[in-house]
């Protein structure tokens, strides 16, 4: 008897444990016989669908990819228990220290929620991003001494659907599974919708964070979402921001990212009040949100013919196209513009346009959408030294391809005998060999264009329209021509004449100009985009400080003497009044692929905003006496709100 009472008793503890109660009072034994009778009732999942009293049940199940159970909390709509009826599905997400049943950030009604389920006729379920008991920080995300453990929330969504979906009568298409997030649980609707886009197909980021680092201990990436919007193409998205929040600033950098990518099925919405969703005893933001997705399920946007796709795990599955790598490092594999003329396949130490990853070999198997066992053209360019290869391939069993690259930037095209051309935009030229827009000059841009579809075997003009969504920009004469000869698959356009005047941001906004290609062949159009930096005209930066060997809590950065002198060969860090500086360049003699981004987080309320700064290599080759022109920009950070602040400038270094 005693036992049996030890363990009623401690069945009582851990159900109010879960409604917040932290420490349970030694109680009469008949009442512990009588509440954790009530408790064992309310827990059956039985008992509790067939209760049509109960606002939500808090159930269970056993997790593989935590190996232990996870809880969940479900609410169920007005009528499921006495229908045949199949419901979309809504996730929600916590925020920081949140549970399933908690979250004193968000402010949820838990009870009033139930009215808005009835309502909008859906299925909502309050996962439990924990990790650990010991652990208040949710996802496994953070700085670098957040991200603690080896299991990954992306492997225990799709695991988290599979139980909901074979236990409860759901309609399991992508088309009705949304995602509502709220501050580190909008972080992570954005990151999840956007590496399973092919599952999910609205987020809504309430109040989220802007970026973490996500992964393993031994190789995590930050995630910046402002350039992530790609992976978002062809899902509905939403965004609340408020004016007294914390991460207000933040989030504003967040939707320019938005607007920058362009393209979105998008919207942002601004409201009053703090770093919460509601009010005490009111639902009325929550149902905005739960509105917009339950809109999408209603009105479900047509997938997009051509996508592209960001992922910092070494191997994934998107659109039925497997992904294996050999990447062990931070940063990204990207697929470009893929569909069933072939695709581009490029690695990102950093985004939006970091240096490739070191040796990174890549494997993709692309969906079955190929005849089965049939034999293909294929036809690749690589960027790093501008070789074409020709082969063939055959398609399996499945209509599936399999092609390998070295993940330094390669494009692909898979077309049969007699099948018509398909042109991308391969990537611009300047001149002199530069890669950044002058401000307030004319620059000569050329394009060059690769035929990834079947050989044109005449002479033939191509038609270009370039333009910018960025009002900087003005493109003195937006078509140009190029020519195709017979057989040839790589060309140079004619040149268009761009010049911008284009400000700095003063924030951490997409800074780069973003350029749509329109390409006209034999009345047949496809469309491209080009991403190009700017050389702001900014002041040059006094008091400059070469640092060829610079301690920061106990690493060094740079490699040299350490005279502050850059020398060629030396690794440097440059710093302007003791700030450290990101920096952007054209330089033949700075190695681009050599370049080191160090990250800090400068004092704020919250740890949110990471601040990078540049280590950069001087060439050996590089001669003495040589100018490196450099555009940079240093940070500064305000308390509350968080607010970023970028102060840019010129530098110029003398190597000696």
């Amino acid at each position: 008897m005693l036992n049996q009472s030890t363990m009623i008793l401690n069945c009582l503890r851990n159900f109010l444990k879960t409604k917040g109660f932290e420490k349970v009072d030694s109680i009469t034994y008949s009442i512990t016989i009588l509440l954790c009778t009530l408790v064992t009732l309310t827990s059956s999942i039985n008992a509790q669908v067939n209760s049509k009293s109960a606002a939500y049940f808090d159930l269970s199940h056993e997790s593989k990819v935590f190996g232990h159970k996870k809880y969940f909390r479900l609410y169920l709509p007005q009528g499921y228990e006495s229908s045949t009826k199949h419901y979309p599905v809504i996730y929600f997400f916590h925020g920081w220290g949140g549970r399933y049943f908690k979250d004193e950030n968000a402010l949820l009604e838990y009870e009033l929620i139930k009215s808005l389920v009835d309502k909008y006729q859906v299925m909502l379920v309050l996962w439990d991003g924990n990790i650990s008991e010991e652990e208040p920080r949710p996802y496994n995300i953070g700085n670098h001494e957040d991200v603690k453990f080896q299991v990954q929330m992306k492997d225990y969504f799709p695991e988290l659907v599979s139980y909901i979906d074979n236990s409860y009568r759901t309609l399991t298409d992508r088309n009705h599974r949304g995602i509502i997030g709220f501050s580190m649980g909008g972080f992570m609707a954005y990151v999840l919708a956007g590496k399973y886009p092919d599952r999910i197909c609205a987020a809504a980021n309430l109040h989220g964070s802007p970026e973490f680092f996500i992964g393993y201990p031994h190789n995590h990436t930050l995630y910046p979402l402002r350039y992530t919007f790609k992976n978002l193409q062809d899902v509905q998205l939403l965004l609340h921001n408020s004016t007294n929040d914390e991460l207000y600033y933040l989030n504003r950098e967040v939707n320019s990212g938005a607007s920058w990518e362009g393209g979105l099925h998008y919207s942002y919405e601004l409201f009053p009040g703090g770093h919460k969703i509601d009010d005490p005893g009111k639902t009325e933001i929550f149902e905005k949100a739960i509105c917009f997705v339950a809109y999408a399920f209603d009105h479900p946007v047509i997938k997009k013919e051509k996508w592209s796709h960001f992922d910092l795990y070494p191997d994934f599955s998107i659109w039925d196209y497997q992904v294996n790598t050999t990447k062990a490092t931070p940063g990204f594999v990207f697929l470009k513009n893929v569909n069933r003329n072939g695709l581009g396949i490029y690695t990102y130490k950093w985004l939006p346009d970091g240096p490739p990853v070191d040796t990174c070999k890549i494997k993709v198997t692309t969906s079955p959408i190929y005849d089965p066992k049939t034999r293909y053209n294929l036809v690749s360019f690589r960027k790093e030294d501008s070789e074409i290869q020709y082969s063939t391939i055959e398609s399996n069993e499945k209509g599936e391809i399999r092609i390998e690259s070295e993940g330094n930037g390669q494009e692909y095209g898979i077309f049969k005998e007699g099948e018509t051309s398909n042109i991308i935009c391969l990537d611009y030229l300047l001149a002199d060999d530069k890669r950044y827009l002058r401000v307030g000059e004319e620059n000569k841009l050329y394009l060059k264009l690769f035929n990834r579809g079947g050989e044109i075997n005449t002479t033939q003009e191509v038609s270009l329209t370039l333009s910018s969504p960025d009002s900087s920009v003005r493109i003195k004469k937006i078509d140009a021509f190029a020519k195709f000869k017979s057989n040839e698959r790589v060309i140079i356009s004619a040149p268009f004449i761009v010049l911008t005047d284009k400000k700095p941001p003063i924030d951490g906004s997409p800074s780069w100009l973003k350029f749509k290609v329109k390409i006209t062949l034999n009345t047949k159009e496809t469309e491209d985009e080009l991403i190009i930096p700017v050389f702001f005209r900014v002041p040059d930066f006094p008091k400059v400080k070469i640092e060829d060997r610079y301690n920061l809590q106990d690493s060094v950065y740079g490699s040299g003497d350490g005279d502050g002198v850059a020398e060629p060969g030396e690794k440097i860090m440059v710093l302007i009044d003791g700030y450290r500086t990101r920096l952007y360049y054209d330089d033949p003699y700075v190695e681009a692929d050599e370049e080191q981004l160090v990250d800090e987080v400068l004092p704020a309320k919250w740890p949110d905003g990471f601040t990078l700064s540049s280590v950069i290599k001087i060439s050996k080759d590089c001669p003495k006496g040589h100018i490196v022109e450099l555009l940079a920009n240093f940070e500064t950070k305000s308390f509350m709100p968080i607010n970023r602040k970028l102060t840019w400038g010129k530098i110029d270094i003398k190597v000696e």
